[in-house]
């Protein structure tokens, strides 16, 4: 049974990630699951207050860059709400919002056991996210919706983690409706945001540096998938989840 609530808890995780806030790429033509640019650096870090306004849901959520595998860095989240805290560890070759860079996935839950996802779990959280978060942020996903970013300007803005220089933008469609806004500051790595506000969620920079760590250090097990689990969507989750051998990081 604990195996199978840590699947859930890293497909949850998978959408928490994805509704903290939102962007489009460079083209403008998909819609990433975090605003700002991705610029990978060992041992920077970046923390965040998150709150879902429809709920009144707050957690904290860490972003930081943990080590290096030849072109590819492990880019770890740490979600901490109510004393709870969950953390997903990932090897990736480019920005993590796209599910095509992410080789790797490890989930350590409490005291739980570090658990290593198979890809077919990381691949159908991600679907699974990019439903809730248009359900829940009323941000269009998919590639027609022709979202863009639109800079307004450049300003001081003032939060817990201090002052900065920032340059606001806002995500618009063809019909100029705005769906959010983030101000970005470069130096806040590992994504550069200071704060994003959208209508249903809000996104502020408490802390940020360098020299982070891992809260992983022990050698995950790889989790299967039982049988006869949806390979599309992650309902109905079957008993029967092994753990293979330890692996190594």
């Amino acid at each position: 049974m604990k195996k199978i609530i840590i699947v859930q808890i890293v497909l949850l995780l998978l959408c928490s990630i994805s509704l903290s806030s939102a962007g489009v790429d460079e083209m403008g033509t998909r819609m990433p699951r975090i605003f700002g640019t991705f610029s990978p650096q060992v041992g920077v870090w970046s923390k965040y207050a998150i709150l879902e306004k429809n709920t009144g849901r707050q957690l904290t959520m860490t972003m930081s860059i943990v080590g290096q595998d030849g072109d590819m860095y492990w880019y770890e989240v740490v979600n901490l709400e109510e004393g709870k805290v969950v953390v997903v560890k990932m090897l990736v070759k480019g920005d993590p919002n796209d599910p095509e860079n992410i080789q790797r996935l490890i989930i350590k839950s409490g005291n739980n056991p570090a658990q290593e996802m198979p890809m077919d779990f990381v691949m159908m959280g991600r679907r699974m996210a990019d439903h809730m978060f248009e359900k829940r942020s009323g941000i269009p996903n998919d590639s027609t919706s022709a979202l863009k970013f639109e800079t307004i300007g450049k300003s001081q803005v003032t939060v817990q983690a201090g002052s900065f220089e920032v340059v606001t933008n806002r995500i618009i469609d063809a019909t100029d409706k705005v769906f959010g806004t983030y101000n970005f500051c470069e130096k806040v790595k590992p994504f550069g945001v200071v704060t994003s506000d959208t209508q249903d969620s809000s996104m502020e920079l408490l802390a940020y540096g360098a020299g982070g760590k891992s809260l992983i250090t022990e050698k995950p097990l790889l989790l299967e998938r039982p049988p006869g689990m949806n390979e599309d969507m992650p309902q109905g989750l079957a008993p029967g989840i092994k753990n293979r051998p330890e692996v190594s990081q």
